[in-house]
């Protein structure tokens, strides 16, 4: 009863020809493999000089890097990496955008005021080389002329 399940042993011409058959089929997805690899290959080396331009134009790189990314971008890890520097990367356009200069000769502590009023002022008791409201009462009841700033 146990022969009846085993499966027949194959002759030696049949074990030959299945090797093969699994031989051609394993070289058959192996070629396939390699043919999609060379496509995809093709498609980023015709896309490496838009992707160079496009990060010149919006001032990624310099012009004289160009040749580096186009070598680092034929390798996915090196364009990971580089990816993750650009996300993080912002030009001038794009900080002229977020915020405002301030005008480096102007100072900002006395910007826009031409009179200083210790009453009204937020620093309370800070130090300060203007003459203060107290100083200009003191001098005025006394009946003398208040120091000029």
């Amino acid at each position: 009863m146990s022969d009846n399940n085993q499966a027949p042993s194959m002759t030696l011409p049949e074990k030959v020809i299945q090797h093969v058959s699994a031989t051609s089929a394993a070289l058959e997805k192996a070629a396939s493999l390699e043919r999609a690899t060379t496509e995809k290959q093709a498609q980023v080396e015709s896309l490496i000089p838009k992707v160079c331009d496009v990060m010149i134009e919006h001032e990624r790189i310099a012009p004289g890097e160009r040749e580096k990314l186009a070598e680092r971008l034929r390798d996915p890890v090196a364009v990971l990496e580089l990816l993750t520097k650009v996300a993080d990367h912002r030009n001038h356009d794009e900080l002229a955008r977020l915020g405002s200069g301030v005008n480096p000769t102007e100072k900002q502590a006395s910007a826009g005021s031409d009179s200083y009023d210790s009453i009204t002022d937020p620093n309370v008791g800070a130090r300060t080389t203007r003459v203060k409201q107290s100083s200009l009462r003191l001098f005025s009841g006394l009946g003398l002329t208040p120091p000029a700033e």
